[in-house]
């Protein structure tokens, strides 16, 4: 499913955190934009915001199972959902 979404991105060793834009979303999977780039079996901490305020954001921890440099330099990520927090 098309999603129109903010995510936000956390690396749990770094504590780093990123944003990007989501492009889809499925039971199993989410896939999103972002400047940087993660390497594939990473494990990621996501928060996919709605734009509809009275829905709560989707809260996962995602492995990285795509990371695509896209032509404008920054990533296409697409991942499987390990589990839902």
């Amino acid at each position: 499913m098309f999603v129109d979404a903010k995510v936000e991105i956390t690396d749990p060793d770094s504590g780093e955190t990123f944003t990007g834009d989501s492009k889809n979303l499925s039971a199993g999977g989410v896939a999103f934009t972002c400047e940087h780039s993660f390497e594939v079996g990473r494990t990621l901490s996501v928060k996919v915001s709605s734009v509809q305020s009275q829905l709560p954001p989707l809260t996962a921890e995602l492995k990285v199972i795509r990371s695509d440099k896209r032509d404008d330099g920054s990533f296409e990520i697409a991942g499987s959902i390990a589990n839902v927090n």
